[in-house]
């Protein structure tokens, strides 16, 4: 009697399920910072528009849609700073030294927050490796 409203949860379901996962991934692949922004906006972008499309009595575009740009937009500048941190840690990476002799002669102490050294410690504490 109710078949499609079970079938459409049990679709919502998988879709959630698989978001979760690949939110994990994501995480594990490019940090929080970057993920929460990410897929915060793209559920937002989604979900206002397939509720736009599924109930149109309410729904005003004028109002709705830019909102929904605001998320779009953020998505694109989130990629952006991800895309720059990326390339600036790729650069102080590529000026460590890989002579181990020559790292342990190095300074004693802690590495100064966002050197290599620095970028290579915190690599090394991860729980997840990539």
């Amino acid at each position: 009697d109710n078949w499609p409203s079970v079938v459409f949860a049990m679709a919502g379901g998988i879709v959630l399920s698989v978001a979760n996962l690949s939110t994990q991934y994501a995480w594990a692949l490019v940090g929080l910072s970057v993920v929460e922004v990410v897929s915060a906006s793209i559920a937002v972008v989604i979900g206002t528009t397939l509720n736009y499309f599924l109930d149109g009595r309410i729904n005003k575009a004028e109002i709705l849609f830019p909102g929904v740009g605001c998320f779009l937009i953020a998505v694109f500048i989130g990629a952006a700073v991800h895309k720059s941190n990326a390339a600036d840690n790729k650069a102080k990476l590529s000026s460590l030294s890989n002579d181990p002799e020559e790292q342990a002669n190095g300074t004693e102490g802690e590495p100064g927050f966002g050197t290599a050294e620095y970028l290579v410690q915190l690599e090394e504490k991860r729980s997840i490796k990539v």
